[in-house]
């Protein structure tokens, strides 16, 4: 059970209801607890989303290597609600099930063979940043190899994000929702 209960979203005051409702506007669905959670301090909340939906469609970043990213994050923070969330869109975006498999078993990248090239050095790249912070010239030099400095930025911000995600989620024992099943 969560120690803090998500908040009714549809009792938001104004002017964070209406802005919460602007930055949901073309999404669809039942209403996440991560949401609700930060729905206690409803200007966060606005924000927050507003950035979670810039990160997810207004990036350039590969979809396929942010889910990567994202699930990569999430599994080193033992964030179980957001690995779990994110494996359903990481096999909408075409990472495979084999991969996701690897992330989760923290396989060794050398003999990983269902990561090309370019994903390895993203996967690797996101393994040392979480565990480490600092990242390694030749982690780097390996992902800018394939990555522009927009993808860059855009790869470390994936990062942070879904590491403080994780240390939300895992702080507060986040219940995953009753409707939510991992494909």
């Amino acid at each position: 059970m969560a120690r803090i209960e998500p908040v009714d979203l549809d009792n938001l005051a104004e002017p964070h209801a209406s802005d919460y409702a602007a930055q949901m506007a073309g999404r669809s669905g039942p209403r996440i607890n991560i949401h609700g959670t930060i729905g206690h301090s409803p200007g966060v909340l606005v924000r927050f989303v507003a950035l979670a939906n810039e990160l997810r469609n207004g990036t350039e970043l590969d979809p396929k290597l942010r889910e990567l990213a994202i699930c990569t994050t999430s599994h080193l923070k033992g964030a179980a609600y957001e690995f779990g969330k994110h494996w359903n869109l990481a096999l909408s975006v075409g990472v495979g099930r084999d991969q996701l498999e690897a992330i989760e078993a923290d396989a060794d990248l050398a003999g990983a063979a269902c990561f090309d090239e370019v994903e390895r050095a993203v996967v690797d790249f996101v393994r040392r940043s979480v565990r480490d912070v600092q990242v390694d010239d030749a982690t780097w030099a390996a992902v800018a190899a394939h990555l522009s400095e927009r993808e860059l930025i855009e790869l470390i911000l994936h990062v942070g994000m879904y590491s403080m995600t994780a240390h939300l989620t895992e702080a507060v024992q986040m219940d995953i929702e009753d409707w939510f099943e991992r494909r």
